[in-house]
């Protein structure tokens, strides 16, 4: 029997969460359901630094959003790290160096 590293790891489900907030908050700027991020945030009862803080994890590399959903992120690559990131490089490269992506 052959067992691929990270093979049979469930995905962190608070991790899939956030990313999933991130796209339905960009989802819902970019559609026109809200104008900015002050009436989103008043729209879902949240404050706006929340979304602020978030919406960012919407433009993460598509291997690191991958290795996220399919629970293959690095270990120490948790909801509490990656929410408290204050500048998330646009550089996908650059993800991939800071978050082991």
């Amino acid at each position: 029997m052959v067992v691929q590293a990270g093979a049979g790891r469930e995905p962190d489900q608070a991790l899939v969460d956030l990313i999933a907030r991130a796209h339905v908050y960009l989802n819902r700027l970019t559609n026109g359901s809200a104008t900015s991020i002050a009436e989103l945030a008043d729209q879902l009862g949240v404050h706006r630094a929340d979304i602020s803080r978030i919406l960012p994890l919407a433009f993460l590399s598509p291997q690191l959003t991958e290795s996220i959903l399919s629970g293959r992120q690095p270990a120490d690559l948790t909801v509490r790290t990656l929410s408290r990131l204050v500048d998330i490089p646009a550089s996908w490269a650059e993800q991939a160096t800071l978050l082991g992506g």
